[in-house]
C-alpha cells in the first residue's frame, strides 16, 4: 500500500476517543495535530459490522515497524493507562495515533516536530478484544444433560459427618 494516502478505518469508540483527545486534550504540537485530524477524516467502521481481525484498535496488542527501524510489539491504549518504558503505547503518541485504525500490511507516513518524516507499519495484531469469539451463537448440543434431578432421591441415604481425620469421632486434627 502506498505510504501516501491514509489507510484507517475507525470504530465508534476510536472515532470517540479521537474527538474528546481534539476537544479535551491540549495540543501537544502541529505536526500530531495534523495526525489527529487525518485520524478523524478516516472511514468509519459501520456498526453492523464485525471488527476485523486485523484492525488495529484501542485494546488490541499490535507488532509494528516503523522508520528508524525500530520493531515493537505494544497494546494501545488511552491516555491515563500510558507509562513510559511499560507494555502499553498511547493514542497521544505519534506511533499510537498513527497505528490506529490501520489494518495488517497498512503503512501510514506522517510528520515529526523536528521537521522530518516518519512512517508506520502495522506487522500484525496479536490480540484484539474485539474480534473474540462470539460465544452466543456457538453451537448449543441438542442432547438433554446426563443426569435428571428428582425430590427426595437420597432420603433413604444416610450421611455421616466427617472432621479433618475421617468419618471416627475425636479431638479434631492432629498436630503434624
Amino acid at each position: 500500500m502506498a505510504m501516501g494516502c491514509d489507510p484507517a478505518m475507525l470504530t465508534a469508540r476510536d472515532l470517540y476517543v479521537l474527538e474528546r483527545l481534539r476537544r479535551d486534550w491540549p495540543p501537544l504540537t502541529e505536526e500530531w495535530s495534523a495526525l489527529l485530524d487525518r485520524k478523524l477524516l478516516a472511514a468509519r467502521l459501520p456498526a453492523e459490522r464485525r471488527t476485523p481481525a486485523d484492525l488495529a484498535m484501542i485494546d488490541a496488542r499490535v507488532s509494528f515497524r516503523c522508520a528508524s527501524g525500530l520493531t515493537d510489539t505494544r497494546t494501545l491504549c488511552l491516555p491515563g493507562s500510558y507509562a513510559p518504558g511499560s507494555a502499553f503505547l498511547s493514542v497521544t503518541t505519534f506511533y499510537g495515533l498513527a497505528l490506529l485504525g490501520l489494518r495488517e500490511g497498512q503503512a501510514i507516513a506522517f510528520a515529526r516536530p523536528e521537521g522530518r518524516r516518519d512512517w508506520v507499519v502495522l506487522e500484525k495484531v496479536l490480540f484484539q478484544p474485539a474480534a473474540m469469539p462470539d460465544l452466543s451463537h456457538a453451537a448449543v448440543p441438542s442432547a438433554r444433560p446426563a443426569f435428571r434431578l428428582i425430590a427426595g432421591g437420597l432420603e433413604e441415604r444416610a450421611f455421616t459427618p466427617a472432621n479433618e481425620n475421617g468419618p471416627r469421632t475425636g479431638p479434631g486434627p492432629s498436630a503434624a
